[in-house]
């Protein structure tokens, strides 16, 4: 199956699930969940057609002129996160559909919306066009802003959704810049080919404006300083749309597009110079971070800030072990953090209670979410013979062939994954076999197997990949390195973990963190340190947002006067100063042309009638004289246009001139208007300076274009084309009717709209005087 059709299914999912939810009520998650699970043995099938090192490349032309093709790109790396995607997916619908199985009306909207995210999420990685893939891009921040703000009557949940589309959706302009820049660079916004020119772009004088702007797109999705903030507070989404989105998934397209780029651009200092120092400070804030937060979710979150950090870092280490190490600590992440969220979920869903210090003794109470907690956990703590031991025993390996920054890399991933251990003891021991604190937690209602069966199942996933690598390895994740790599990987792989200094490290990281664990309680409560929410989360943000919030009142009320007479002597002067600084080098030019230009008595006779139609409609005391006068200089437009070889124009412009002044004078003569106020003095020279100068300006810019050489291209495609295309004689009307067919259709509704709403008032006051 081609790539695109993975797009196009998952899309008309989406646009079937709220129907589908009516007619099967409390089914519909189960059902739903066949198509991502369809999808992902349809990509498990794709596995023989993808030897290591290759790709299926599909493109649809879209928009030519420009470049823009619907470009697919499926190899390694794209199949492994397609395969999370869906694959997570499909647990996240079932478990959507336990989670919401008492709110129906929230059941179906909510899995249209995991299902349109879903599509975005493949759209984004599957797509070799950069302009496409920005598309999708923001799709999932849109998409995210529903999810997050799912409960909207909450305000929490309201100004958590607008933060992160705030934050995100501002990355993404960045990244739409550094893509335009890029594209306009290569000559081609085809990713594939980019990577080939990488050596030719990096000598660009533009490149380093490329490099910045994409990694300003990348940390704001993946959530690296000074962006980091956003997700912890995005964690006011219901517990589905956090595994999904917060951990497996969204947050990790940044990485994504951070290690497309590293094939190409990995070698630059600008390049990776960024994501060691970022991918470091944010590891570091958000290892802190976690320590001191008590929601059992915000844990959880901090914890994914912590992760997405050493991800960043992994891509900016150079050579194989780089490659082999992000890889492989992505997929165990995925795993054990979407189990997790699934596990907090069916607490929260079951005791109400939101605080992880107040938890414990729900072990025999949620037994199935109890074991998938402890699978997960281990898995997250490294410990032989899990996924995610072989994932920190990649990570130590890169750390240590780090080059320069070898010592920086070794610190940052000692002391995360000490912090990371401590996480995974706290979410597997505090709520299920520690003594709760306050007294029995109350449970509302016991487990569901369709919350309890997703996290179980992901669990034994990471146990069952440890005990025999070869299961995912050599079969998914080393195309996914390759292709990052640019050469083929070899990736050794054994159950049982090898005796070494890296084990030995991974001893004392288990010790460091369980001995966290038992000073968690001391850390959270101690009054003598400053909170992490107050150093490292949105003081930023606040102030940004306060004070455009701040300008905006001044400029409002700068501005907004409630005037129309001050809107236009606003627009007008910017206009003004806008074309007179346009038109500064053609002062010479424009005279020689102006005093070459040979005199015609008909225009004479024209300009001086327009001026007579000027000066009516500017100095009248009545609006009728006004409207006669604007009139006049209707007209002898329309006589400038017939005298230059334009009837059709001539004749449209004497059609409208008419039509409009006796619809006016119609309406003017049937309401009563109350005389305008008088502009006061000082007012007057100010009005006429705006006049003055944007005639003026007007009136160079009309020289310059005749000093310019003339363009035919445009004139000699219509002329070409009319007939042989459109069947068409005449060249205007062609172009008005078929090249330009939309533009007239919407000048037509627009007259059609005016026409209806004058013959409202007037029935209205006839109806009145009656």
């Amino acid at each position: 199956m081609s790539p695109v059709w993975f797009v196009i299914i998952a899309a008309l999912s989406a646009l079937v699930a709220a129907p589908v939810t009516r007619i099967a009520g409390r089914f519909a998650g189960p059902l739903l969940a066949l198509v991502p699970a369809f999808l992902f043995v349809s990509l498990l099938l794709q596995l023989p057609d993808l030897p290591v090192g290759t790709a299926i490349l599909q493109t649809i032309e879209w928009v030519p002129a420009y470049g823009v093709s619907l470009g697919f790109r499926l190899d390694g790396f794209s199949l492994l996160f397609s395969l999370l995607i869906t694959g997570i997916g499909t647990l996240v619908v079932i478990y959507a559909g336990s989670y919401f199985s008492d709110d129906a009306k929230d059941r179906g909207r909510f899995l249209g919306f995991i299902l349109l995210f879903m599509t975005a999420m493949l759209g984004t990685v599957l797509a070799d066009d950069l302009i496409m893939l920005f598309i999708f891009w923001e799709m999932t921040s849109l998409v995210s802003y529903f999810l997050i703000g799912f409960k909207h009557e909450d305000a929490k949940a309201r100004k958590a959704a607008l933060q992160s589309l705030v934050v995100t959706a501002g990355g993404g302009l960045a990244l739409l810049g550094g893509i335009i820049i890029l594209g306009l660079t290569a000559g081609t916004f085809s990713l594939t080919e980019i990577t080939a020119q990488a050596p030719q772009i990096a000598n660009s004088p533009a490149f380093p404006a490329i490099i910045v702007l994409v990694l300003i797109g990348a940390f704001t999705k993946s959530a690296q300083f000074p962006f980091h903030f956003w997700l912890p507070n995005a964690m006011a989404a219901p517990t589905p749309a956090s595994a999904y989105l917060h951990s497996a998934t969204m947050v990790k397209l940044g990485v994504y597009l951070l290690a497309r780029f590293d094939t190409g651009f990995g070698e630059y200092l600008i390049f990776y110079g960024p994501l060691m120092v970022f991918g470091g400070i944010t590891m570091l804030i958000s290892a802190y971070a976690v320590m001191r937060s008590t929601g059992f979710k915000a844990v959880l979150a901090w914890s994914t800030v912590c992760s997405l950090a050493t991800l960043v870092l992994l891509v900016g280490v150079p050579g194989e072990a780089g490659v082999k190490a992000m890889v492989g600590f992505l997929i165990a992440h995925a795993l054990y953090k979407a189990a997790l969220f699934f596990t907090a979920g069916q607490v929260i869903h079951s005791t109400h209670q939101y605080e992880l210090a107040r938890l414990g003794g729900l072990g025999f109470k949620l037994p199935i979410t109890a074991i998938a907690s402890v699978l997960a956990a281990i898995s997250m703590a490294g410990v032989p013979f899990f996924l995610g031991y072989k994932a920190k025993d990649l990570f130590l390996t890169a750390a240590f062939e780090g080059g320069n920054w070898g010592m920086w890399l070794t610190f940052v991933a000692l002391a995360s994954s000490a912090v990371m251990t401590a996480v995974a003891g706290l979410a597997a021991l505090k709520p299920f076999f520690l003594k709760p604190p306050y007294g029995e937690v109350k449970l509302y209602h016991k487990e569901y197997y369709g919350m309890a069966l997703p996290p179980l199942t992901l669990g034994l996933l990471g146990l069952a990949i440890g005990v025999m690598p070869a299961l995912a390895w050599n079969s998914i994740l080393v195309p996914a390195m390759s292709a990052l790599y640019g050469g083929t990987v070899v990736l050794e792989v054994h159950a049982a973990p090898t005796l070494g200094l890296k084990f030995l490290i991974t001893l004392g990281l288990l010790a460091a963190g369980a001995a966290l664990v038992w000073f968690w309680t001391r850390l959270y409560r101690d009054p003598d340190n400053v909170k992490a929410n107050v150093v490292f989360a949105d003081l930023g943000y606040s102030a940004v947002m306060g004070w455009l919030d701040r300008a905006g009142q001044v400029t409002a009320r700068a501005l907004q006067t409630l005037s129309l007479r001050t809107y236009i002597a606003i627009t007008l002067g910017v206009s003004t100063l806008a074309l007179l600084l346009s038109l500064a080098g053609f002062s010479g030019d424009m005279i020689t042309a102006a005093a070459a230009e040979p005199v015609r008595p008909y225009m004479a006779v024209v300009l001086v009638l327009t001026l007579i139609g000027c000066a009516v409609a500017a100095f009248a005391r009545s609006v009728l004289i006004s409207i006669l006068g604007v009139g006049i200089v209707g007209y002898t437009m329309a006589v400038v246009f017939l005298m230059n070889g334009a009837p059709d124009v001539a004749f449209t412009q004497f059609t409208v001139e008419t039509l409009s002044i006796v619809i006016l004078l119609a309406v003017l003569l049937r309401l009563s208007l109350r005389p305008s106020p008088q502009v006061s003095l000082l007012k007057r020279p100010v009005a006429l300076a705006i006049s003055a100068g944007f005639g003026l300006a007007c009136g160079l810019g009309v020289l310059a274009m005749s000093v310019l050489p003339f363009d035919r291209r445009l004139s000699d495609f219509f002329g070409e084309a009319s007939y042989v295309e459109a069947q068409g004689r005449n060249v205007v009307n062609v172009i008005l009717v078929d090249f330009r067919a939309l533009d007239t259709l919407g000048e037509i509704a627009v007259v059609a709209f005016a026409t209806m709403c004058v013959w409202a008032l007037l029935r209205r006051r006839v109806k009145k005087e009656g």
